[in-house]
């Protein structure tokens, strides 16, 4: 099922639609993704944001190709419960984000579930997960069982491997507010040429400094490996499924209308192959939800149904179970987690978090329609009111022309281009696709505001149309007419609104208390060879004793790791 397609052609639209192909199996079955993740802390409390960042790998026969560009990012318990959900970019085998904690979260273990499409192919084993602790001050539940024992599972922790950096601090001790430096060396007797890292100042105990994620073992053999899922590919998120007739059979060759509703709205076409299968990929920008109306191309009443893949893995995992302890370290960051985010509400003091959250500025455009601004437009108000469309496209829009086919009158688009009677026309209603051309030419023109025309050929995806027809009603009503049969809304979420690492602002005369748990955060920094960084940053203003870790891979997959420990006076 997939692959011909995705290896050689370098086209955007082409590689979005689903060449599903059985022959390329085996040369699916090669390629192999990996994901290592690192957050900025093990313990967090509700309400709080998980920062993280991941190394994307990506191995086998895909030579120069792209491969997955989008990481999916679930908060879940061990029970596979869901608690959040993000999707997030990945660009240059690296991906950044932040995630929040919702504030009904109950105390205990929880993980932090990470893949790509791709990975689903090979099913949930293949995932990585980061355990993570989180306290609920509010709530007196733990989630699970306190006193259970702990269960096994294939899953194993990865551990850091020490040696490859060298970290150090300007001061082991130093005043609260004081700014200190800490300076970044690679090690004398590693030649890389550059490292990429990640670093985070933390209390101590609330990350571990040894080892993170667990991964299972790569599998002896690929024999649970089906080609369900592509991999999304470019700047936006896949949408894919199956067209299933009423016998509940895929049905091929079935061409499919997407529109993307909303202030921004846009259109999407496609053809299922000849196992029914279908994929698009949806644009990133705007808001994280998006909604979607999917039409079926129905024939003589066919009774095709659209059945959208879930936009998350919800297979079942067995991930380990362990009774919810705190470390005598834990105990402590417990009860200043509890301190700090009922101060940080009582103080309204978001700001003093080490990482401002700021929607990522998409460009709203100035709203053109999809098909662009070369077209015939007829503005409704400027002419004589007409009784119908009929009259309108007989006396306004000659190239528009209906005529009789069983008895039913049908559309089409007139042009120089004698090729066009050859396509369909897309006709459209505030943005959505019919194929209702009596229902059409029945309309009052009282409801309609303007009418777009394209007299050309025009393809959209791997599909040809004999022209567009977009018209566009006065209230956005689809000026009454019923929708299509077997169409429908869904929702579909776009990325994750990108957070932008600042500085915390200064307190003022110290009347504000410092509520922050992560005082430091950057998850993409290069270190080249036999050169050092400095990374300067304000000591937190609560005493006691804190830990600054470094984290990154190797080019060879390694996980690497340095320490050093300051307190504050």
């Amino acid at each position: 099922m997939i692959l011909v397609i995705l290896m050689g052609l370098a086209s955007a639209q082409v590689r979005a639609q689903s060449p599903f192909d059985a022959e390329q199996r085996e040369k699916a079955k090669q390629i192999r993704e990996q994901i290592q993740v690192f957050t900025d802390r093990s313990v967090y409390a509700v309400d709080e944001t998980i920062h993280f960042r991941a190394d994307h790998r990506v191995s086998g026969p895909i030579g120069e190709n792209p491969w997955s560009s989008v990481l999916y990012v679930e908060l879940i318990a061990s029970t596979g419960e869901v608690l959040a959900q993000g999707k997030y970019q990945i660009s240059w085998g690296k991906a950044e984000g932040a995630i929040s904690i919702p504030s009904a979260s109950l105390t205990g273990n929880y993980y932090l579930k990470c893949y790509t499409r791709w990975m689903r192919n090979q099913g949930p084993d293949s995932f990585s997960y980061t355990p993570l602790k989180i306290i609920n001050p509010y709530r007196s539940e733990v989630i699970g069982h306190t006193d259970a024992e702990s269960t096994e599972s294939g899953l194993q922790k990865v551990s850091y491997k020490e040696g490859m950096l060298e970290l150090s601090t300007s001061s082991p001790s130093v005043q609260g507010g004081q700014e200190i430096v800490f300076q970044v060396n690679g090690a004398s007797n590693v030649f890389i040429e550059q490292l990429n890292y990640c670093v985070t100042v933390v209390p101590t105990g609330s990350i571990n400094l040894s080892e993170g994620q667990y991964i299972n073992a790569p599998p002896s053999s690929n024999d649970s490996f089906r080609v369900s899922f592509l991999p999304d590919l470019g700047n936006g998120v896949s949408i894919s499924g199956t067209v299933v007739g009423p016998d509940k059979l895929p049905v091929p060759y079935t061409t499919l209308h997407f529109s993307l509703l909303g202030e921004n709205p846009d259109y999407f076409a496609t053809m299922s192959d000849e196992h029914g299968r279908f994929v698009i990929t949806a644009p990133a920008g705007g808001d994280d939800k998006h909604e979607f109306f999917v039409t079926p191309e129905q024939e003589n009443g066919s009774g095709l149904e659209v059945r959208i893949d879930q936009e998350y893995d919800s297979q079942p995992v067995n991930l380990p179970v362990e009774p919810f302890l705190l470390s005598d370290d834990e105990e402590e960051l417990a009860r200043r987690l509890a301190l700090n985010i009922q101060l940080s509400k009582a103080y309204k003091s978001g700001d003093l978090s080490p990482d401002t959250t700021v929607s990522e500025v998409y460009s709203e455009g100035s709203r053109i329609p999809f098909y662009g601004t070369r077209v015939n437009r007829l503005l409704i108000d400027d002419y004589v009111r007409l009784p119908n469309l009929e009259e309108i496209f007989i006396n306004l829009l000659p190239e528009v022309q209906f005529y009789k086919k069983q008895g039913k009158n049908r559309i089409r688009i007139l042009s120089d281009n004698n090729s066009i009677g050859v396509y369909k026309p897309l006709i459209m209603i505030d943005h959505i696709s019919v194929f209702a051309h009596e229902a059409i030419l029945a309309l009052s023109p009282e409801k309609i505001e303007r009418i777009d025309l394209i007299d050309d050929i025009y393809l959209k995806g791997n599909v040809a149309f004999g022209g567009v027809l977009a018209i566009y009603s006065r209230n956005g009503d689809m000026a009454g007419i019923d929708l299509p049969s077997g169409s429908y809304f869904f929702d579909y979420q776009s990325f994750h609104p990108r957070l932008y690492s600042v500085k915390a602002p200064s307190v003022q005369d110290g009347r504000i208390p410092d509520t922050r748990n992560t005082f430091f955060w950057a998850g993409n920094l290069i270190l080249e060879q036999g050169k050092q960084m400095e990374i300067p940053f304000q000591a937190p203003g609560t005493s006691g004793s804190y830990v600054v870790l470094v984290r990154g891979v190797s080019p060879s997959g390694e996980v690497y790791s340095a320490t050093a420990k300051f307190s504050v006076e």
